[in-house]
């Protein structure tokens, strides 16, 4: 019958389109960067690659994205993204 396509996100670092499944959903609480594992987290989203993490934070694209004035913590994204890598 039809095959049913699966939602498309972009990175907020390197912009490009990936199926959501490939992408890590991040929300801001308060000040501080938060991974939604089960991507049912309430608040604007912002998704990435894993790889772009450097690149999201050297084009400051979590405050653009949030559209947050201020400084972020990102110490929970830190340590997901380090488990990720074991």
């Amino acid at each position: 019958m039809f095959n049913k396509q699966q939602p498309q996100r972009s990175c907020i670092a390197c912009r490009s389109l990936e199926n959501w499944t490939d992408l890590i959903r991040t929300v801001l609480l308060g000040n501080e960067i938060k991974v939604d594992i089960n991507h049912r987290m309430a608040g604007r989203g912002a998704w990435l690659h894993s790889k772009c993490f450097q690149v999201a934070i050297e084009r400051k694209a979590f405050n653009r994205s949030f559209k947050f004035e201020g400084e972020i913590k990102f110490k929970e994204l830190e340590d997901y993204l380090k488990n990720l890598g074991n």
